[in-house]
C-alpha cells in the first residue's frame, strides 16, 4: 500500500479532493467549488483547520464562505464604500458585507477548475486547481484584469503545503491585494494555557472591523509576541493587524496548546508582509491571515512601501509558499 493517496469523492453533493498521508496520519480535504477551499485538516490525530458542522453551510448559512476552513481572499478583509482608485481608475467593489463595506473578495466562494490531482511517493499527495478572472464577466465588470491563480495543495511527510502562483494575463497594471484565513482548531474550551509565538516588530491600530486608524508603532504585543503571548483569553471577535519581522529568514508562528503538548506550525511566505489575528465567536478557534497589505491599503494617506500598496503589471506573476504542520511540544 502506497504511503500517499489522492481521490475525489462526492460529500453532500459536492466534489471534495482528499490528500492522505497514511504514514503521518495526516488527512486534508479541499472543496473546489467552493473557493477551493482547504475546509479540514488533520494531522496525528490533531485538529488543524476548523471545518463547517456541513458542507452546506458554506454555500446557504451568510458569510459561511468566509467563517470556515481556509477562505482565499482578493482582496483581504474589507474595502470601505467598496471604493478605491489606481492609477487614475476607480473601483467600485459590490458590497457585500451591506450596508457599505465590500469584504474578502468573491474568489473565496466561486468554483475553481481542478487542473490535475494524484499521489507519488516523490511528491506526496497533491491537488492543482485554478481560477481565472476572464471566465467570470461578472467581476470583469468591476475589475477589468484578466488574473490567473493557481493553487497546489501538496500533503508530504505530514506536512500541508500551499504553493499559489498569481499572474496578470491582461494588458494593464492591476492593484493587488491578496490575502488568506485560515482558521485553526484550537481548544479555547478547555481551560488550558494556549501560546501564541508570531515574528513581529509593529501593531497597527484599527477598529472592531480592522480598518486602519494610525501608523504602526512598537507595542507590548508586537514587541512580546516573538517569546510568546498567553491567547487563551484574547477576546472573541477580537482582531490585531501586525507587521511581520523582515528580518526573520523562517518566519514560522505557532499556537502552542501547553496542555495537550502539542503545536500547529504555520510557515508564512515573505509576500505576506502582514499578518491579523482574528478570534471568532462562531467556532473554537484562531485566525492567523497573511496579507500583502493593510487592510483598505489603497484608501490610506500613507506611503505605498509601508502599507503594501503595489499593482501586478501585464505578463508579471506573483507567487508564494505556505506550510502547516503539527509540533509536538511535551
Amino acid at each position: 500500500m502506497s504511503r500517499y493517496s489522492a481521490k475525489s469523492i462526492i460529500n453532500e453533493g459536492y466534489s471534495v479532493i482528499v490528500l492522505n498521508d497514511a504514514r503521518s496520519d495526516a488527512t486534508a480535504e479541499i472543496i473546489p467549488e467552493v473557493g477551493n477551499n482547504l475546509f479540514r485538516f488533520e494531522s496525528g490525530g490533531h485538529p488543524v483547520i476548523l471545518p463547517p458542522v456541513s458542507l452546506h453551510m458554506l454555500r446557504n448559512e451568510p458569510f459561511a464562505n468566509f467563517k470556515y476552513g481556509t477562505p482565499i481572499l482578493f482582496p483581504p478583509n474589507r474595502v470601505k464604500n467598496g471604493r478605491f482608485s489606481f492609477h487614475g481608475r476607480t473601483y467600485n467593489l459590490p458590497l457585500n458585507e451591506p450596508p457599505s463595506n465590500h469584504l474578502h473578495g468573491e474568489i473565496c466562494s466561486r468554483a475553481w477548475e481542478v487542473l490535475e490531482y494524484g499521489a507519488t511517493l516523490e511528491s506526496g499527495a497533491f491537488v492543482i486547481s485554478r481560477f481565472r478572472y476572464e471566465l467570470n464577466p461578472d467581476i470583469i465588470a468591476y475589475f477589468p484584469h484578466h488574473l490567473s491563480f493557481t493553487l497546489t495543495y501538496r500533503l508530504y511527510e505530514g506536512r500541508l503545503y500551499m504553493n499559489g502562483t498569481i499572474v496578470n494575463e491582461g494588458e494593464d497594471e492591476a492593484p493587488f491585494a491578496f490575502g488568506l484565513h485560515p482558521y485553526f482548531s484550537v481548544p479555547f474550551d478547555s481551560g488550558e494555557k494556549i501560546v501564541l509565538k508570531v515574528p513581529t516588530t509593529e501593531e497597527w491600530p484599527v477598529t472592531n472591523e480592522a480598518f486602519v486608524t494610525g501608523r504602526p508603532t512598537i507595542t507590548h504585543l508586537s514587541r512580546t509576541l516573538k517569546e510568546g503571548v498567553q491567547i487563551s483569553d484574547y477576546p472573541q471577535l477580537g482582531c490585531s493587524l501586525l507587521t511581520m519581522d523582515s528580518e526573520d529568514e523562517d518566519r514560522i508562528c505557532r499556537i502552542e496548546m501547553m496542555d495537550h503538548g502539542y503545536a500547529i506550525a504555520y510557515q508564512i511566505d515573505r509576500q505576506f508582509p502582514f499578518v491579523v489575528l482574528f478570534r471568532p465567536n462562531w467556532g473554537s478557534a484562531f485566525s492567523l491571515e497573511p496579507y500583502t497589505c493593510v487592510t483598505d491599503a489603497f484608501n490610506l494617506p500613507y506611503e505605498h512601501e509601508l502599507t503594501g500598496v503595489k499593482g501586478i503589471k501585464a505578463g508579471e506573476k506573483m507567487s508564494f509558499t505556505t506550510c502547516l504542520w503539527i509540533e509536538s511540544t511535551k
